[in-house]
């Protein structure tokens, strides 16, 4: 496996965190691309337990206050989140490393 310079990053944890939060923007994409029911839901799910904080700051900030539990939501509205959570994810990501490294860690993981 290619080997990438996290720069600001502080060990291990964080290199792992990073890594994990760009292959669950790459899981949310593949549900924007090709979208299940089962599918959003878990990624969705898998991405709030990375970066919750900056997804309910998008969230709020795009109107949806009231936390609802997934099988309540009607697809159209699971797949308009996935993009939603796409963004808290990044700016969990850019947050750690900064926007240049992210966007470079981004493209060579999607090749």
């Amino acid at each position: 496996m290619e080997t990438f310079d996290f720069g600001q990053v502080k060990g291990a944890k964080d290199e792992k965190d990073i890594l994990d939060a760009v292959k669950k923007i790459v899981a949310l994409q593949k549900q924007m691309n090709s979208p299940t029911r089962d599918g959003m839901i878990n990624a969705l799910s898998d991405a709030q337990s990375t970066a919750g904080k900056e997804i309910q700051q998008i969230e709020y900030s795009q109107g949806d206050t009231i936390p609802t539990p997934w099988m309540c939501f009607p697809d159209r509205d699971l797949y308009r989140k996935l993009s939603q959570y796409q963004e808290g994810l990044r700016q969990h990501c850019v947050k750690k490393i900064g926007e240049k490294a992210f966007e470079e860690l981004l493209k060579r993981l999607q090749k």
